[in-house]
């Protein structure tokens, strides 16, 4: 069986979880919608947590696909199948992030949407207009930033399910202490003029860029010397950060992929 059919499968095996979700966004959006119109435009902050909650989506995802596996008792033949756990494990992931990419692009949709919506009703809107801006500005930056961090979470679940299949009685807890030791150890190695050596290319965002949107829209920020004089050209967001994450979670994957092979049983 080829990865694209495992792809496939997985989406038609999800695509009523899917819907159901997709049925549900679009249930909230309408709600806030007349919520807007005819009470209240700080209704909008409601989505927040809508946007915030796919942060977890492919933990969720994962740890639901897998366990499906074991519950219904179709591990025997998914193990079986004559393919690597990581054409296995990645048809699940990709699958699940494709749904990930929908969900989270129609929500970022829906919040513009919203928000264009929600400005006019505001007494002073100036705070708003500011809101508005920054996010037709850099929404990009909050769309790869919970994609990254989903992808992460996903990664570390399904890690820990491998683990808690190879070894049976403490599988659970050695993987999570093998997360909470590796994460340490990550944050660390953060630290170090390696990691930034390597990370730090692809300039995307610095703190001039930061300083000058607020000085346009606030005067206070625009009349304090004190504040200008702090403000450095330094870049806070790069590529290569971004890049060496994703690799950190197809490593994860791999790890976990050789488990499927070696370690796991039906």
């Amino acid at each position: 069986m080829s990865w694209l059919m495992l792809y496939r499968k997985e989406l038609r095996l999800t695509r009523t979880k899917f819907m159901i979700n997709i049925g549900f966004l679009l249930a909230l959006v309408a709600i806030l919608w007349v919520l807007i119109e005819r009470y209240n435009p700080a209704f909008i902050a409601l989505i927040v947590p809508v946007v915030l909650v796919h942060l977890f989506y492919l933990f969720f995802a994962m740890l639901d696909s897998l366990r499906q596996e074991w519950k219904q008792k179709t591990t025997v033949f998914w193990l079986n199948i004559p393919t690597s756990g990581w054409q296995l494990l990645t048809a699940k992931f990709v699958a699940a992030t494709t749904q990930l990419v929908v969900s989270l692009s129609l929500t970022l949709l829906f919040l513009y949407i919203l928000l264009q919506r929600s400005i006019n009703h505001f007494i002073d809107s100036t705070i708003a207009n500011f809101i508005l801006e920054q996010y037709q500005s850099y929404w990009w930056i909050l769309f790869f930033g919970i994609l990254i961090a989903s992808l992460q979470a996903g990664g570390v679940v399904t890690f820990i399910y491998m683990m808690a299949k190879s070894i049976r009685r403490w599988g659970w807890l050695v993987g999570i202490a093998i997360v909470i030791a590796g994460s340490w150890l990550w944050v660390k190695f953060q630290e170090t003029v390696v990691y930034r050596s390597v990370t730090e290319w692809g300039a995307l965002l610095s703190e001039k860029n930061i300083m000058e949107t607020l000085s346009f829209h606030f005067d206070s920020f625009k009349n304090d010397p004190n504040i200008h004089m702090e403000v450095t050209n330094n870049a806070v967001l790069y590529v290569g950060t971004a890049v060496v994450d994703v690799l950190i979670v197809v490593i994860i994957l791999y790890a976990s992929a050789w488990l499927l092979d070696h370690k796991v049983e039906a």
